[in-house]
Order: C-alpha cells, then sequence, then structure tokens
C-alpha cells in the first residue's frame, strides 16, 4: 500500500512536470523561425530569445531581443510579455525589439495593444511605438519597417542552405549508388 501511494505521488509529479515545462529558444549570430504549437510564427533576429509552455494553451510567450510574429486568430488572445511591458494581439503581424531599458512596436497588419506600467496604448497598422525607461509615456511614430531588412537575410539564407542540402542529397545518392553496386559485386564473389 505505502509503495503504490509513493508509485502515484511520483507519477503526479512527472505529470506536472510535463504539462508546465517550457521551451526556450535563444540565437546568438543566427536568425530562427519557430512554428508555435497555434500555427503562429516567430522569427527570431540574432541575439534573441523566445520562452513559452509547451501547453500553450495561454498563448502567451516571453522575449528579449528583436521578434517579428505572424499571429494566428485564435480563441484566446496572444500576449507577448518583456521586461518592459506587454503587447496583446487577436491575429496580426508585428515587430517587437526589447532591451533593458526601451521597448518597440511596429505593426504591420491589424492592431496590437501596448501595456507599459500603467500605460495602454492601441498599435494600428503601419503605425510604431516607442518606450524608453526614465522618458515620458509612449511616443507613436509612422512604422519604418527595418525588420523586414533581417527578415530577407533570413530568407536568403535559408534559400542558400536548401540549395546545399540538394546538392550534398545528390553527391550522397551517387555515393550510395557506388555502394550498393560494391556491395552486389562481392556479395557475388562470395557466393562464388
Amino acid at each position: 500500500m505505502k509503495n503504490l501511494m509513493l508509485l502515484s505521488i511520483v507519477i503526479v509529479l512527472i505529470l506536472f512536470s510535463c504539462s508546465n515545462s517550457n521551451i526556450k529558444i535563444s540565437t546568438t549570430d543566427s536568425f530562427q523561425i519557430i512554428d508555435l504549437p497555434d500555427g503562429s510564427k516567430a522569427y527570431l533576429n540574432k541575439n534573441s530569445s523566445l520562452e513559452y509552455n509547451k501547453n500553450f494553451e495561454q498563448r502567451v510567450v516571453t522575449q528579449n531581443g528583436e521578434i517579428f510574429y505572424s499571429v494566428t486568430k485564435g480563441e484566446s488572445p496572444f500576449i507577448v510579455k518583456t521586461n518592459k511591458g506587454e503587447i496583446k494581439v487577436l491575429g496580426t503581424e508585428f515587430n517587437v525589439k526589447s532591451s533593458k531599458d526601451r521597448l518597440e512596436v511596429e505593426v504591420e497588419r491589424g492592431s496590437v495593444e501596448l501595456k507599459v506600467n500603467k500605460l495602454i496604448k492601441k498599435v494600428n497598422k503601419g503605425q510604431k511605438v516607442f518606450f524608453k525607461e526614465f522618458k515620458n509615456g509612449i511616443k507613436t511614430s509612422k512604422a519604418e519597417f527595418k525588420h523586414k531588412n533581417w527578415i530577407k537575410n533570413l530568407n536568403k539564407e535559408l534559400k542558400h542552405l536548401s540549395k546545399e542540402i540538394n546538392k550534398s542529397s545528390k553527391h550522397l545518392k551517387k555515393d550510395t549508388k557506388k555502394i550498393g553496386e560494391s556491395l552486389k559485386k562481392e556479395f557475388k564473389k562470395l557466393k562464388e
């Protein structure tokens, strides 16, 4: 009975720890595209990180650095938390750049709600908002969409990588065919 109780506790602890585990992705000198569990995409720029709960029921991510999001519509809002504030959306494309003392959000499609301290600001398509520690409030301006440059570089890197994989695949097929032919010859010799 005591062993059964202990086994039950261990199973509950394992299930609890598995269901509450977070996934963290970090980049240093490269870009990375993350497919989130709800179908949304996160494009991480260099020196950025993204963390989320693997069950993703709440659609909440925590980020550092610069990440462009393409968010699918869902039942619950998609929330991006940074060290300076949070961004709440239902379905849109936007870029978030965060550091220790600043937060910048640009909306490419749709709209988001930015919350910093007790300030709440709606950001619409084509707008950029900027919050810097020790400056007054949230500043709004026209979006510059500079994130498109590093996303374009990411796409170039992915195309180059795809070409290299295809080349390697062709060489591998040739080498595999040669090995197969050599093995056939060796098996024939063994049979004789």
